[in-house]
């Protein structure tokens, strides 16, 4: 890899370091939580009136939709399940 390139990853880590440090201290200021868990499935225009809704994790797509609305709602009921993870 070139030499600039790796000069520009060791300062990116670096960066991200002191950000997830001074997070870190907001939080502990501001007596916030970390939240427990990020947004799961993502909805996706793919066509003029059809819409994906896709896991962001796998890029699984669990259902194409014809209405936004709809969309959205089957994104909110996919997010209220439980999330099931296979024990290894």
């Amino acid at each position: 890899m070139h030499q600039a390139f790796q000069d520009c990853i060791v300062e990116l880590e670096q960066l991200l370091r002191r950000s997830r440090a001074a997070r870190g201290e907001f939080r502990k200021r501001t007596d916030r939580v970390v939240p427990e868990s990020s947004v799961r499935f993502q909805v996706q225009s793919k066509a003029l009136a059809s819409y994906e809704v896709v896991e962001l994790e796998s890029g699984a797509v669990h259902g194409t939709l014809s209405n936004w609305k709809e969309a959205m709602n089957f994104a909110r009921q996919l997010e209220a399940r439980p999330v099931l993870r296979l024990v290894k």
